[in-house]
């Protein structure tokens, strides 16, 4: 009997191999192998046995069964194993949650995301001999069909698929290392949080009455005497300058020289704010006019750390009185 669905998550995770069905027919009950003994269950490639075996240990009629990672792979379907038991001598029974690509096309054709449904199934597994199993797995929930024989592949075969994951962790690791040094790179490029005002004369008179603008990326939002923005985006153009799409709202207290922000809808990329950062206490803010970041921008200082210390206690004495 043929069981098709979803190798598509296992061949972008290995490449090295293509991936891999059950596809074989159904056969007549076998008895089991009575040296169950310590028995337990291979990890690694099985394929049909027959005249076929060898090339199908290589090409797509080939199963997976990896316990230790808690997942099998098939033909255009892949599992991840909730919960393994045995449920006799030699036997195994394996509760799934499955990918299956043909199934998922089959059972909700008008489903726009149809690619994205899982379902939940079973497989069982008996011992046939030293090399050799039963396989039996549900197609969406129901046993359809007998089971099949699979076969423990050739040492060769086990090698590569091993190398493979080896491989695919490596690069998995690495793609983790940079996107963490991105997302640094990221974080460092973006002003700190908190309060800052132009410098000058009564610079930190003018800091303690929080009026100038307030940095918040933690809380996507930024706040200047004129507007108050919420962050929709953000993108870092160099390490040192981001640029942000924003939805901007005049202040209530706003004066008559208040400057309002563009709209993104009718902005380059969708921004309309820009931070260039000076040092670790100064930043330079642009705010996009006619379609251009234009002129030198407004400088500003990052305030004292008293300063700091008692605007957040400040918004939290209001998210508790709000509270």
């Amino acid at each position: 009997m043929r069981q098709g669905s979803s190798c598509r998550v296992l061949s972008r995770v290995l490449p090295a191999l293509t991936c891999v069905a059950l596809a074989f027919p159904a056969f007549a009950q076998e008895p089991l192998d009575q040296n169950l003994g310590k028995w337990r269950l291979q990890d690694g490639i099985y394929a049909e046995p027959g005249k076929n075996f060898r090339s199908s240990c290589n090409d797509e009629n080939n199963l997976r069964i990896d316990l230790s990672e808690k997942s099998v792979v098939g033909y255009e379907w892949s599992c991840d194993i909730r919960s393994t038991t045995t449920s006799g001598p030699g036997s195994l029974r394996l509760e799934m949650t499955c990918n299956d690509y043909n199934l998922a096309q089959n059972v909700y054709p008008r489903d726009p995301n149809w690619e994205n449904r899982r379902f939940k199934e079973i497989m069982l597994i008996k011992r046939l001999n030293a090399g050799t199993v039963s396989v039996q797995k549900t197609l969406n929930g129901k046993f359809e069909g007998s089971a099949w024989r699979e076969t423990y592949c050739p040492k060769e075969t086990q090698r590569a698929y091993a190398e493979a994951k080896l491989e695919a962790k490596e690069k998995a690791k690495e793609k983790a290392k940079q996107k963490a040094e991105q997302e640094r790179t990221l974080k460092s490029a973006h002003p700190r949080d908190g309060v800052y005002a132009t410098a000058g004369a009564d610079f930190e008179g003018r800091c303690a009455k929080f009026n100038d603008t307030i940095v918040s990326f933690s809380g996507k939002s930024i706040t200047t005497a004129s507007n108050i923005c919420k962050i929709d985006n953000t993108r870092v153009q160099l390490p040192d300058t981001v640029r942000i799409g924003a939805t901007c709202a005049p202040q209530a207290t706003s004066g008559p020289d208040a400057v309002s922000v563009q709209d993104t809808a009718s902005t380059p990329d969708s921004e309309n704010l820009m931070f260039k950062k000076i040092d670790h206490k100064t930043v330079i803010l642009w705010i996009i006019k006619d379609g251009h970041f234009t002129g030198d921008g407004r400088r500003l200082s990052y305030c004292s750390d008293p300063v700091q210390r008692a605007y957040a206690g400040q918004r939290r004495t209001g998210k508790q009185t709000t509270n």
